[in-house]
């Protein structure tokens, strides 16, 4: 007999929403976190009157799964906020200068070909494929291929290097060459089997009606208010501990956990996929190669606070760093004019992003060089020599799941197997979308294939 109806191993927003939408079908479960905390990367720290994202500072707005579950919460709807787009500027390094993405941009896409085409961003010879661009044949591709080949082919490698790979490095912080574009901008292929030229499909979705309102969405009193209140609508059905084994039990699963033995008729394994091949590899050690070649990348997040009297930074969100003309950091946030209730009036808090290739050798760097070579990247782009009042650093080891060409095919094995595994689940960004929104999707897919096969049971 089991002990649960279902344990969800990993505490983290697809473990936790994975228990709500259980809790909401009317079925009993138990979360097993091995850490101290839940919420995994989500987490917000009050610092000095400024609010301070560690993880994820917001979701965005065209996904709309974490703004119906906190509709679900108690009403905690009402506490989400917008970003301030009316300042929504992004600025791209380029030969040490900073310079503003053009407007009407939708990822590599120039949807606003004027704006595109006055911009010092680009080359003559870019502009003059966004024209070419536009009389590009249907296309359908027979096979999976890189972000890389879809970009170039349509515009070039000066689009690729200075404006996909930036936009991409804060969600994968992976290599162009080698993610997927089936599986990373499934829309701009359709647009290529739909239209032939990418722009063409751009201004059809620009035309389309849409949602007005910000592009980004997150909570007034950051992004832990969600998983703090999901954590308080399951209380009593968390419990820290290490699982370290997941084995087929009669009538469902058996888990070790730190020496004791629980059994469940289902698991969601909602934790990394090479956390999840660990305790599945003497059982299932097929689906657990399938996960482990899921491949990862690492970030380090490091938040400068200053006086505001002391820095001078453009009006805009931040700015994005290419690989070639990047040293230390990837992008950086001004926080304050994205969030301006997160920081105090006389602040001013820089948000930087460190990912591969340069994250991996740093991760073991003591924070006081890593501080340095942060405040390097911020005097050398902004001007910035003043010493800041604060400082924040966040490390991430193997956090970012790499979408690498193929990952649509692996993730189809990777279902086939788990369906000949009766009761067991995944869960997680490494397989259908990596954001927050797309991690509490696929929550409730999986909350609502438990709860049919229970209730057919």
């Amino acid at each position: 007999m089991s002990d649960y109806p279902v344990a969800i191993i990993g505490g983290g927003i697809s473990g936790l929403a994975t228990a709500f939408f259980l809790q909401q079908s009317g079925l009993r479960s138990i979360v097993l976190e091995k850490s101290s905390r839940l919420g995994g990367m989500i987490r917000t720290d009050m610092v000095e009157g400024c609010q301070l994202e560690a993880g994820p500072d917001s979701y965005i707005s065209t996904k709309p799964s974490v703004t119906q579950l906190a509709a679900e919460l108690n009403g905690l709807e009402s506490e989400i906020i917008g970003s301030n787009d009316a300042h929504r500027r992004v600025y791209i390094v380029r030969q040490g200068q900073l310079i503003e993405m053009p407007k009407g941009m939708s990822m590599m896409v120039p949807g606003d070909l004027n704006a595109a085409v006055k911009s010092p961003l680009f080359s003559f010879e870019t502009k003059a494929r966004f024209l070419y661009e536009m009389f590009s044949p249907q296309r359908h591709r027979s096979g999976d291929i890189s972000v890389e080949e879809l970009v170039v082919s349509h515009f070039g490698k000066q689009m690729l290097e200075y404006v996909t790979e930036p936009l991409l490095s804060g969600v994968y912080g992976g290599d162009s060459a080698q993610l997927s574009a089936e599986s990373v901008l499934p829309r701009f292929l359709g647009y290529e089997r739909d239209f032939g030229s990418l722009i063409r499909g751009v201004r059809r979705e620009q035309r389309a009606p849409g949602n007005a309102g910000s592009l980004f969405l997150s909570f007034r009193c950051g992004m832990q208010t969600l998983t703090d209140a999901l954590s308080q609508a399951i209380s009593g059905r968390v419990e820290h501990t290490r699982a370290t084994a997941v084995n087929p039990a009669p009538g469902g699963w058996q888990i070790s956990a730190d020496g004791r033995q629980l059994q469940a008729a289902h698991v969601v394994l909602a934790i990394p996929a090479y956390a999840a091949a660990e305790l599945i590899n003497n059982s299932i050690p097929e689906l657990a190669s399938e996960l482990s070649a899921i491949p990862y990348s690492s970030a380090i997040l490091v938040t400068l606070v200053y006086r505001k009297t002391d820095v001078v930074i453009p009006e805009g969100f931040g700015f994005l760093v290419p690989r070639r003309e990047r040293r230390t950091i990837a992008a950086s946030t001004f926080v304050g004019t994205k969030w301006p209730s997160r920081i105090p009036a006389d602040r001013v808090a820089l948000r930087a992003f460190i990912v591969d290739p340069e994250a991996p050798r740093l991760l073991e760097t003591p924070d006081r060089e890593l501080l340095q070579l942060v405040r390097d990247d911020f005097n050398r782009i902004l001007n910035i020599s003043a010493d800041p009042l604060l400082s924040r650093v966040e490390r991430w080891p193997n956090s970012m799941p790499q979408y690498v060409v193929g990952h649509g095919a692996r993730q189809v094995r990777i279902a086939e197997t788990v369906s000949q595994s009766p009761g067991l689940h995944l869960a997680g960004n490494a397989y259908n979308g990596v954001g927050v929104p797309d991690c509490v999707r696929l929550a409730k897919e999986t909350a609502n294939t438990i709860a049919s096969l229970v209730g057919s049971a």
